[in-house]
């Protein structure tokens, strides 16, 4: 239940982006990503995870999202993930909830992409590859062959799952978040997100 767009979690506010219109009530599992309801992915990972959160660090490692990319320039960083037993970090009962739809972590851009396109790729995560190949003179001098991270990131029913719910984000005509990446000549998924921007007195 993401009641009317806010909801108290712990003494703090989550808000869903339509709080605004009144919400969105009552979600399962798929439209609550669909519809883009940080409410209600923060309330089903709370209510199994609250009492070990390790178990959900665990998973997000376990698909390769905290994979270091080793990537060959200067100044690519590796993702960084908050963890309860991490001694310079403070965490407390609303970490998991705002970790769970993209806060308290640091994950580079370069390392989302690699992540999705994962998925795109039925479940293969491959390491970004900027140059395929170096020619002298019209010939191969060197080559920088494809790189398996994880052979399979999930089981293949996840993948299909998750697959058919990132698809319905963006070509679902009544709830999708993500319609206007839509296309009428090829098929298109995604997923919609949020960020918090610093501004005069504070973050909007």
């Amino acid at each position: 239940d993401t009641g009317c767009g806010i909801y108290n979690m712990y003494g703090a506010k989550m808000r869903d982006s339509n709080w605004s219109r009144g919400g969105c009530g009552v979600l399962d599992g798929t439209l609550a990503v669909v519809r883009s309801s940080n409410i209600g992915v923060s309330r089903l990972i709370d209510e199994h995870y609250h009492n070990k959160p390790e178990k959900f660090i665990e998973g997000l490692k376990r698909v390769g999202i905290g994979a270091p990319l080793n990537l060959p320039f200067y100044g690519a960083a590796n993702p960084h993930i908050l963890s309860p037993d991490e001694k310079e970090t403070y965490w407390s009962k609303t970490s998991l909830p705002w970790m769970s739809i993209g806060y308290n972590t640091q994950i580079p851009p370069i390392s989302t992409v690699t992540f999705y396109n994962a998925i795109a790729n039925n479940g293969r995560m491959v390491r970004p590859r900027f140059v395929k190949g170096i020619s002298k003179n019209g010939e191969i001098v060197k080559e920088f062959p494809v790189e398996v991270i994880k052979e399979h990131i999930c089981k293949d029913k996840t993948l299909k799952e998750i697959q058919g719910i990132l698809k319905q984000v963006v070509n679902n005509k009544q709830f999708g978040t993500g319609k206007r990446a839509g296309s009428k000549h090829f098929s298109v998924s995604g997923k919609t997100g949020t960020a918090k921007v610093a501004g005069k007195g504070g973050y909007r």
